[in-house]
């Protein structure tokens, strides 16, 4: 599961295999490690029971949605779920996408488990 910030909005992108776990109804959890045993950790999971939840304490991201929603995703050819969510003042914009292949990326960066792009489409 990859992770990017820009502004006031995170973006999730999820490989075949991370897509189908989340569908299951498992969560997804990375970690960042950086020196002085501190840790950026960032989780997925499908336990938001009333619609998607976003948290950050203590050095972990936490975001939920709905098992339902995620599910029908999962067997669905949309790219991506799209949320905004309302914090003191501001709007949060999550997107949980699946990722797809970057043909123009050097092989050792590439993820087998990443979904097929379109014809004729790179990075």
């Amino acid at each position: 599961m990859k992770l990017r910030f820009r502004n006031d909005s995170l973006r999730l992108r999820l490989n075949r295999r991370e897509v189908e776990t989340i569908a299951s109804g498992s969560a997804l959890e990375e970690r960042v490690s950086f020196p002085g045993s501190k840790a950026l950790v960032y989780t997925l999971d499908a336990d938001a029971q009333f619609g998607p939840e976003a948290s950050f304490r203590d050095g972990v991201i936490r975001v939920s949605a709905p098992p339902s929603e995620l599910k029908q995703w999962a067997g669905s050819d949309g790219i991506g779920l799209y949320f905004e969510l309302p914090a003191d003042g501001f709007v949060l914009k999550i997107a949980i996408e699946k990722d797809l292949e970057c043909v123009d990326a050097p092989i050792e960066e590439r993820d087998p488990e990443a979904f097929p792009r379109a014809s004729g489409k790179n990075c």
